[in-house]
């Protein structure tokens, strides 16, 4: 799968892409954490169902403006995830992450950076098996 043409502008990005030797889908990934902070980077960890492959895809946000979560639960398996355009309330550019949910938490976060960082190994909550 190819990443769509905005995730290839986010640092970061280039080594998810190398790591699982394609972009991955995240369709049936659990969200490991969410950590929101009023000041500095919040932080968003994704476990991709790659069994070959396993890593944590870690989304760190700067200036989140806007925000809606929705039933996050035990386990947050998501049927995909992607990252788009968002207007700031300045309005200067910044990005919008989708979290389509299947069973658990969904929603969008608006901010004005995102970039990735790949954290390679078994899930970093401990709780997948693959």
């Amino acid at each position: 799968m190819r990443p769509p043409e905005l995730a290839t502008a986010i640092p970061g990005s280039g080594a998810v892409h190398e790591w699982f030797g394609r972009w991955p889908s995240f369709h049936d990934a659990e969200i490991v954490s969410i950590r929101l902070a009023r000041s500095g980077p919040s932080t968003i960890q994704v476990y991709p169902y790659f069994p070959e492959r396993p890593a944590t895809v870690e989304f760190v946000l700067d200036e989140i403006t806007d925000l809606k979560l929705e039933d996050f639960s035990q386990q947050n398996v998501i049927g995909g995830l992607s990252v788009g355009p968002a207007l700031m309330p300045d309005g200067q550019d910044g990005f919008r992450l989708r979290i389509f949910s299947l069973f658990g938490i969904g929603g969008h976060i608006d901010a004005r950076r995102i970039r990735m960082n790949l954290i390679p190994g078994a899930s970093t909550d401990g709780f997948s098996q693959w």
